[in-house]
């Protein structure tokens, strides 16, 4: 099963009120759910994010083969598909939660599209800042909506508590103690710009714990996916594609490629 989605999310002052419109069709063009999100308080780019959020949280029920998304904020598509560098600290908060989403995804794509080509997302953004409350206009997904919680607690201008997701992350590797992760440097940072002199050249594999003298930033950056691949339930973990992961530092440039380390049955095992 193919699924496109429409994303889009606005404020009103810049931070101002704000919404978010997603709107999912079927690979005919039946819509499959609509709707409008009122997210409080937010900036235009934080209102983009919790939109994308709120229809990948809604998709994964589905356990669709293959999503395309469409969105017309170029900032987002091009931070999620690693063009651009997340700089802002809140937008990269929303960043991990979206690379946590898209691994449970087969195969997607998202795409930039110009504004009128995004018209019904757009309508239900508005549709939310309007109402000023959340209003689901078509859902033959079905479901009791559990699904949107995490999303709830994204659009909260503190975010979440601290440590929290970090608890409930590490708890979840414990139990899958075999599942390791393969790190490889794959462009070195600039010269001059990592503050621990620089990043292991040779690969490593992490299970419970980062190498010693990693970069704080080097390692803010590898953990939402390092957690995200960990945490995968391990008949799916053998599938998980190899993924790039760039320090956010600035003048850095490092790549990171992750790989999940795999035994001769498919399944991860255990490297220290």
């Amino acid at each position: 099963m193919s699924l496109e989605i429409y994303v889009d999310g606005g404020a009103r002052g810049n931070p101002g009120p704000a919404g978010a419109g997603v709107a999912i069709f079927a690979e005919s063009g039946a819509p499959l759910f609509e709707a409008a999100y009122y997210l409080g308080e937010q900036t235009n780019n934080v209102a983009e994010y919790n939109a994308l959020i709120r229809a990948l949280q809604r998709v994964v029920e589905l356990e669709p083969q293959s999503i395309t998304i469409y969105s017309d904020s170029e900032l987002m598509v091009r931070q999620v598909t690693g063009a651009y560098r997340v700089k802002n600290a809140r937008l990269a908060q929303l960043h991990g939660e979206v690379q946590l989403l898209l691994l449970k995804v087969m195969r997607w794509s998202l795409r930039h599209i110009d504004r009128e080509e995004n018209a019904r997302a757009d309508e239900l953004a508005n549709m939310a800042m309007d109402r000023r409350r959340d209003v689901v206009v078509t859902d033959k997904i079905g479901g009791d909506g559990a699904a949107g919680s995490a999303a709830d607690a994204l659009a909260e201008e503190d975010g979440p508590a601290p440590g929290k997701g970090a608890d409930i992350a590490v708890s979840a590797v414990e139990q899958r103690s075999d599942q390791a992760v393969q790190v490889t440097l794959s462009r070195a940072p600039g010269a001059g710009n990592c503050p621990a002199g620089g990043v292991p050249e040779e690969p490593f594999v992490v299970q419970h714990t980062l190498p010693p003298g990693l970069c704080v930033h080097a390692a803010h950056a590898l953990l939402p996916t390092l957690l995200a691949i960990l945490n995968t339930d391990p008949q799916e973990f053998a599938g998980i594609p190899t993924l790039t992961v760039r320090c956010n530092r600035p003048g850095c440039r490092a790549e990171f490629k992750l790989a999940p380390v795999h035994s001769s049955n498919g399944s991860g095992r255990s490297r220290g």
